[in-house]
Formats: C-alpha cells, structure tokens, sequence
C-alpha cells in the first residue's frame, strides 16, 4: 500500500511542478501581488516538486525528505487560501467555483500527513 502511495504522490508531484512551468502565468496569479519576484517563486516550487517527487524513491534520508515535503505543503497553503479568498480561477478568463476552491483546502492535510507517513520507516 505504501508503494501505491508513494507512486500517487510523486506523480501528482511531478505533474503540478511541470505544471509550474507549462502554465507559470496561471501559477503567478495565485502568489499574493504583495510578495516580490512571484514568477521566480513559481518557478522554484515547481523545481521543488519535481526534486520532492524524485526523493521520494530514494531509500537514504526518506525520514528527512518526509519532513521537508510536509514543510513545503503547509508553506504553499497560504497561496490555496488566496486562491479561495480572492475566488482565483484555475483556468483564466473563467470565473471561479468557490466551492471548488474552499473545498480543496482540506485536502492540504493529507499531504501534509502523507509526507510524513512516507517518511517513517518500515
């Protein structure tokens, strides 16, 4: 069941960081105007994602990569509260489901619980 989870999870990592860079500008909408270099910050955490889905098939230091993968979910919530806040949709030009976008938010927790559960041994 781990390795289920584990093949879901780095795949859902892979496509969201290709994503970061296939549709940059659909990303940069969602980081808060307020906050300098949005396109670098895009860009960066789809370089992240791909390096996160990619740790996590190597054996050595999965305690570490758990961690650090749970940090980075609970760091990019605050750019899905915007979303939802602000009724940003995923597609632009479109309007916004704010349900769809509420509703999502939860689903963060277990990503977050996952992360570190992947990064537990045995």
């Amino acid at each position: 069941m781990k390795l289920f989870f584990r093949s879901l999870y780095s795949i859902i990592l892979f496509g969201a960081g290709v994503l970061h860079f296939v549709h940059e500008r659909s990303f940069r909408r969602i980081v808060p105007k307020a906050l300098p270099f949005r396109r670098a910050a895009v860009l960066i955490t789809g370089v992240f994602e791909i390096i996160f889905s990619v740790l996590l098939w190597v054996k050595k230091g999965q305690h570490i990569t758990g961690k650090l993968l749970a940090l980075f979910m609970i760091a990019v919530f605050p750019a899905n509260v915007y979303m939802a806040v602000k009724k940003i949709s995923f597609r632009p030009g479109e309007e916004a489901n704010p349900w769809v976008l509420w509703l999502r938010l939860p689903l963060q927790i277990p990503l977050v619980i996952g992360a570190l559960k992947l990064g537990r041994k045995g």
